[in-house]
């Protein structure tokens, strides 16, 4: 039994992916006939919201939240919450992998949507998420691991091979790009720009589970068309030239904030080629990235009447604001929304300290709304890549070692079922 649920502010179901055994569950659990219908979200909403409700209230009110919830009948329930959003997986694993799994769900939506959480109402973006998460446990080791297939030198040559067709990559304003290959779910050698940031490991192993489903996918198209399949059909969770914004690891927390241009192909069966584009806005992400954290946490300091922590609190939204205008100045983003940022600032703080009209509640909550149009400034136009002359050449110079890599690509690759397959 498994459920992977997202509810939002307001406790309406954002994102669901469930098996049929958990719904047998949920009716034997809250006593429902077996004829009752309550596969929809609206049904599952009312039947776990006084769950929600409770955890929220716990952590928002009282901070004396609790993570996990376990049933005489075996049923585990973990939670954890982000952007005012739940996340919950419902299961009978053990708490801990519960949790595991529970944390990868989040990072998933972090790696695909940013800050936008909004992003996930997109049936397509649910559609990522619901793949991201079925290749989730389909890769059997850890990408990057060094001298499993450096050893024939196929390592050497696929980076040679990087760097000869980095000149034929077009991908103008943007300067700084990685080239990686992987084969099966290992990373086979990686050219970088100069002065490109370098991939964190989380980073790594998100683009390898990008990949891993990208290789399922045109596989299983190969099973119906009994071998015969386009190269690089498109990926129904892409764009039509398999491309998408993702956001990447920045800054001293190493949040998913820094926004890049994704593009997936395939060089052969099980053997992929991904270019990732930095898009230029880190400090912005970096910045609403903290504003947004802090923010979060002065709303529940009001709604806690925790007031003696409220004047540094104040202080420190000031400055990560301050960053993040001077982001969006150097990024030249239109300057009314740097001055709707700074107003709503110190419409927050004279509020929060004197009489006025507006209440400090309702002055986060334009605080929030303002930040909210930063954020849509981290989801940039998807630059288009002319990738087929490089591609060919790519194919060309990798000819000697494919075969060889196809082969490793099969040993270290493992195919077990996900739990939603059982």
């Amino acid at each position: 039994m498994k459920a992977v649920l997202i509810f939002d502010t307001v406790n309406d179901l954002l994102f669901s992916k469930w098996d049929e055994n958990f719904i047998h569950r949920m009716k034997s659990f809250y006593g429902q006939e077996k004829d009752v219908n309550i596969t929809d979200s609206h049904h599952v909403s009312q039947l776990l919201s006084p769950i929600i409700t409770s955890q929220r209230v716990m952590a928002a009110q009282f901070s004396n939240t609790y993570t996990s919830m376990q049933c005489k009948d075996k049923t585990t329930i973990v939670f954890d919450e982000w952007l005012d959003h739940v996340f919950m997986i419902i299961s009978e694993d053990e708490v801990d992998e519960a949790h595991r799994e529970l944390l990868d769900c989040k990072t998933f939506v972090q790696h695909i949507c940013g800050q936008n959480i909004n992003l996930l109402h997109s049936s397509i973006y649910q559609d990522w998420l619901s793949v991201l998460l079925e290749s989730r446990g389909k890769g059997d080791s850890i990408p990057g691991a060094s001298g499993v297939i450096g050893e024939s030198g196929a390592t050497g040559a696929a980076l040679n091979a990087l760097k000869s067709i980095s000149k034929e990559i077009k991908c103008s304003p943007y300067q700084h790009y990685h080239l990686v290959l992987f084969v099966g779910d290992k990373m086979l050698a990686l050219y970088s720009s100069r002065g490109c940031e370098d991939l964190m490991p989380p980073d790594v192993i998100l683009l390898s589970i990008q990949c891993i489903a990208a290789q399922e996918y045109w596989r299983e198209l190969r099973e119906v068309d009994n071998g015969v399949c386009c190269d690089n059909s498109h990926l129904p969770w892409l764009s039509e030239e398999n491309s998408a914004i993702v956001n990447l690891c920045a800054g001293s927390t190493g949040a998913p904030c820094a926004p890049h241009s994704l593009h997936l192909a395939e060089i052969a069966p099980r053997i992929v080629f991904a270019v990732l584009i930095d898009m230029e806005s880190r400090d912005i992400g970096i910045a609403v990235h903290l504003s947004s954290q802090i923010l979060s946490n002065l709303r529940r300091i009001l709604l806690q009447r925790n007031l003696e922590l409220l004047p540094n609190t104040l202080d420190s939204l000031e400055v990560a604001l301050k960053k993040t205008t001077d982001a969006l100045k150097k990024n030249k983003v239109h300057s009314t929304l740097c001055a709707r940022v700074t107003s709503r600032m110190l419409e927050l703080r004279k509020s929060c300290t004197t009489t006025t009209p507006l209440t400090p509640e309702t002055t986060a909550t334009a605080m929030h709304t303002a930040l909210e149009a930063v954020i849509e400034q981290l989801k940039p136009d998807i630059p288009s890549l002319k990738l087929e002359p490089s591609l060919k050449e790519l194919k060309n110079l990798l000819a000697p070692y494919l075969e060889f890599l196809r082969v490793k690509a099969m040993r270290y690759f493992s195919l077990e079922s996900y739990p939603f397959h059982k």
